[in-house]
């Protein structure tokens, strides 16, 4: 049986006010909030973008199983193909010159 506390609102929330929000973890990789996006999103939107090259390997590796063992030489070739691709993304993608080391490191020397 309830009790007549039961059915009262939280501390601070009468009639005329409303309940403060909570809020909550996002989902939305283009408004990440303010701890960024979780593992679990980011793992999705690597899974999506790369969905290409996954089925790729996967299917000429399950050809290689249940076909002819020669489909893993092209599933060894596919896998090099984006191996080098990754690479060189990473490669272009990355800074030439970290001042915030070099920074960190003369205010080193100079104490």
């Amino acid at each position: 049986m309830p009790t007549p506390d039961h059915n009262t609102p939280p501390a601070g929330t009468g009639p005329g006010t409303r309940a403060p929000l909570t809020r909550r973890a996002s989902t939305d990789v283009t408004s990440p909030g303010p701890t960024g996006p979780t593992a679990t999103v980011r793992a999705a939107v690597w899974t999506g973008c790369h969905l290409g090259e996954l089925a790729a390997i996967t299917i000429t590796g399950s050809l290689a199983i249940t076909v002819s063992v020669w489909f893993a030489a092209v599933a060894a070739l596919l896998a090099l193909v984006w191996a080098a691709h990754e690479y060189r993304a990473h490669r272009s993608t990355r800074t030439t010159h970290d001042t915030t080391t070099d920074t960190t490191r003369e205010a080193g020397e100079q104490a």
